[in-house]
């Protein structure tokens, strides 16, 4: 079940996402950015999809075991039993784990970029800790920072990295959360999608050029939110039909929102990866992808990653 658990995760997400992203994105010159002298550089920005440690870091808020059991075989910062998807495209580019902007005893250099993403984080309120604006802040405070101190990374180092964002669920979950209704929730949408549009148009301000964006994945799915909501309309596979909807229409208006910066933004590269296609299809299907991963993996990861604090 290992070698079936390893070409999913790595196959699917990794062959199909990575690669679509480096043959539409990367310059010709993009092999020789895996070397040693020109390291791969990553930024990242979005909640506990993609936190590699910043709620330990920058609030103490303790995550333990079972987390980190499968992998690393004890604590690592991540809401998941094993890696996340920054993680494997970290390996998959051999580059190192990406480290928190806000974790100051990690021992990183930040060569290889920072991860800005901190659990529960969402697109609104803009100016909590940490929404995406005030992630988006601190890269800006980091970037002016390595310029003016020529370290770690250069201004070509900024124009050639990867920006990645991973955020919308929360601001779904939440609305639900305080008893909106399906029709309230959509019409905040727009709101969200106008901040996410911020948050890259800033980052190209900045000197980034390539983006990738998740869409959200099926929020009515996570176990999380099946086990608080008491009135469920459930889907054909036992998922919450209202959160879902919502995801949909969120991922929608993403779609559009990719294609029309794709416009604006000149020379920049925009790669929108359909997250929720991808999670529906293991949730739906899991016994096809084995009865470790749907017993063990499958609920471990997806109920960590919708955790709520």
């Amino acid at each position: 079940m290992a070698v079936g658990r390893r070409s999913f995760l790595r196959g699917v997400l990794f062959s199909f996402l990575y690669i679509s992203l480096a043959a539409s994105s990367l310059p010709a010159h993009s092999q020789s950015q895996c070397s040693s002298a020109h390291p791969p550089v990553i930024f990242n920005f979005g909640d506990s999809n993609s936190d590699t440690g910043a709620l330990v870091a920058g609030l103490g808020f303790p995550i333990d075991l079972p987390n980190g059991r499968s992998f690393f075989h004890a604590s690592a910062g991540r809401l998941s039993d094993g890696r996340l998807v920054l993680d494997f495209l970290c390996q998959s580019i051999n580059t190192s784990f990406l480290t928190p902007y806000l974790d100051s005893l990690s021992g990183s250099t930040f060569t290889n970029g920072a991860n800005f993403a901190v659990v529960g984080s969402s697109t609104l309120p803009k100016f909590v800790p940490f929404s995406l604006h005030i992630q988006v802040m601190q890269f800006l405070h980091f970037r002016a920072r390595s310029l003016q101190l020529g370290k770690p990374i250069t201004q070509q180092g900024f124009h050639d990295a990867l920006y990645m964002i991973d955020i919308g669920q929360n601001d779904i979950a939440d609305s639900f959360a305080k008893n909106m209704s399906f029709t309230q929730v959509a019409e905040r949408i727009p709101t969200v999608l106008a901040q996410i549009e911020d948050g890259v148009k800033s980052l190209y301000d900045g000197g980034g050029r390539k983006f990738w964006i998740h869409n959200t994945g099926p929020v009515g799915c996570l176990p999380q939110k099946l086990s608080m909501v008491k009135d469920k309309d459930l889907d054909p596979i036992g998922c919450i039909s209202s959160y879902n909807r919502a995801a949909l229409l969120f991922n929608e208006g993403l779609r559009r929102s990719c294609e029309k910066m794709r416009s604006q933004l000149r020379d920049s590269t925009i790669v929108y990866v359909d997250i929720y296609s991808i999670k529906y299809d293991l949730i739906a299907n899991a016994t096809k992808y084995g009865k470790f991963l749907e017993r063990h993996e499958l609920i471990n990861s997806l109920s960590s990653s919708g955790y709520k604090w």
